[in-house]
């Protein structure tokens, strides 16, 4: 993260509760979270009807507390993540690219494959979106709050994303 006492930044989108000592922070965007996969997928075992027929396919990075989450909510208590072979790409990108190859299921924020899933490339097998309560975030110092192009950006951006 941007350390704005010691780097040379203005501002900064983060991730996370937007309570950052020092910082006025603006809410920008949700960061919900959902499982998405490939149509073809999808179709493997005789399909996907309930939250747990995705047990049956690879998971990609199933050690992403979001997993333990998603399934909790939609009721899968126990999904046994930590028996599943690991695999971490550290990238929501990355995910979505094995899922749309086929190569799993990922947990990622479908807003940001709304493109991909529209397309039919990638499938958002159920409705329910999950959110951990972390959220995508405009950042700077409070004691830069009246400077000029802090205030042009802000503006900027937050009628962007209203």
């Amino acid at each position: 993260m941007i350390d704005f006492k010691t780097e040379n930044a203005d501002i900064a989108i983060r991730w996370g509760t937007g309570d950052w000592p020092g910082l006025i922070s603006h809410h920008l965007m949700r960061l919900d979270f959902a499982p998405i996969l490939s149509p073809a997928l999808a179709e493997v075992d005789g399909g996907i009807r309930e939250p747990a027929d995705l047990l049956k396919l690879p998971l990609i990075s199933p050690s992403d507390p979001w997993w333990k989450q998603w399934f909790t909510a939609a009721g899968v208590p126990d999904p046994n993540l930590d028996t599943l072979t690991p695999n971490d790409f550290g990238v929501q990108t990355f995910d979505a690219a094995a899922a749309m190859a086929g190569q799993g299921v990922a947990i990622v924020n479908p807003a940001h494959y709304a493109d991909d899933i529209a397309a039919g490339r990638l499938l958002l097998p159920f409705d329910l979106l999950c959110n951990d309560g972390r959220n995508y975030w405009l950042a700077y110092a409070e004691s830069r709050h009246n400077v000029p192009k802090i205030r042009a950006f802000r503006d900027w951006i937050l009628e962007e994303f209203d």
